[in-house]
């Protein structure tokens, strides 16, 4: 458009530069199309990840995470005595 706007040689020359440009990055869209695609997987799976965390930050900050079963470690005794004291204090019929 430069070109047929301009009428100038180097608007001329500007203009198949530009369309020499395209042609190069098609090629290399083309060979390059199995890492883009692997790419774009791994945004994805990303992106997944950051939506998941986002959830488990959510659920940590309103304070209304009560877990349905507990992981402790050797010396967790108060922890583990806590877990095991809600649980019992949150049954309606029997444990």
């Amino acid at each position: 458009m430069l070109a047929t706007v301009l009428r100038s040689e180097i608007a001329g020359q500007i203009s198949i530069l530009i369309i020499s440009a395209f042609v190069e990055m098609r090629k290399f869209v083309i060979s390059n199309k199995t890492i883009l695609s692997r790419v774009n997987i791994l945004e994805q799976k990303q992106s997944d990840t950051e939506r998941k965390f986002e959830q488990v930050f959510a659920a940590m900050e309103s304070g209304n995470v009560n877990p349905k079963q507990g992981i402790f470690f050797e010396g967790q005794i108060f922890d583990a005595w806590m877990f095991v004291s809600d649980l019992i204090q949150s049954a309606e019929k029997s444990l």
